[in-house]
């Protein structure tokens, strides 16, 4: 149950930061001046709080970011905002889609030079998104350990960061090539519903945007008479299907590899 409260709290609240001690459905921005490289900023953020910001719409930068960032030691700070070169796009670690964009020129609207390593965004003094390298890789990793969906989702989060959201076409087809050999005929990812409001998200915290859904899967009213319900991709045809979370599975995790 305390588990199910805390994916509900990701789920409806979008931080840069989210003190311990602030009531339910009330966040706040907060930057943190110690100096860190991205990788050390993310991992500080979902040790302490919950992760770095993913940033929405205007009304957010002009309600809370550019107040928040006015406070900070640096030029600049670090967001959520992260660029895999293996597929060739930014993302947002929450697994958001780029939907609202707010780049400075010549930042993020081009193809990026990957020569010295991956990229990531930062927010500079007045709120435009900017890039920088970190010195990391994005990887993803199948777990061939057969484990129920909660046993899954703790062990990425433990070893490596999270289980994979798969928010984007792109990192679909990545999916797809990762899980080509698993040891079950379906692989968790991090997919889940709630049965009490009745729709998907990811575990990352966004909804579902981009789909790929096995027919007769995710579409329609689950069944929740058996508990809740999680996702996976086929091992065949790498579709979305909805499953009992008690399974055991393989699973995909997202991994940070420095370079």
């Amino acid at each position: 149950y305390l588990q199910f409260l805390y994916f509900l709290l990701q789920l409806y609240t979008i931080i840069i930061m989210i003190f311990s001690n602030v009531p339910y459905q009330t966040c706040k921005f907060h930057v943190v001046n110690n100096k860190k490289n991205w990788t050390e900023a993310q991992k500080y953020c979902r040790e302490k709080f919950t992760d770095l910001a993913t940033i929405q719409n205007q009304e957010e930068v002009d309600r809370w970011v550019k107040t928040v960032a006015r406070n900070a030691s640096t030029d600049n700070v670090w967001v959520g905002l992260r660029h895999t070169c293996a597929q060739g796009f930014w993302f947002w670690v929450s697994g958001s889609t780029i939907c609202y964009q707010n780049w400075a020129p010549g930042n993020g609207t081009g193809v990026e030079d990957c020569s010295n390593g991956e990229r990531s965004g930062i927010l500079t003094p007045t709120a435009l998104w900017t890039l920088s390298f970190c010195g990391t890789l994005s990887a993803l990793i199948l777990i061939k350990e057969k484990k129920t969906w909660w046993e899954a989702l703790r062990y990425c989060r433990e070893n490596h960061v999270d289980l994979v959201s798969v928010h984007t076409e792109g990192i679909q087809r990545w999916v797809k090539t990762v899980a080509r050999n698993p040891s079950t005929d379906n692989v968790w990812v991090g997919l889940r519903h709630t049965c009490a409001q009745g729709f998907w998200f990811w575990v990352s915290g966004s909804t579902i945007c981009y789909q790929n859904w096995a027919p007769g899967n995710g579409t329609g009213v689950e069944d929740c008479s058996n508990g809740e319900r999680s996702g996976a991709v086929q091992s065949g045809s790498k579709q979305w299907i909805s499953l009992l979370e008690n399974q055991t599975l393989n699973f995909i995790c997202t991994s940070e590899v420095r370079v």
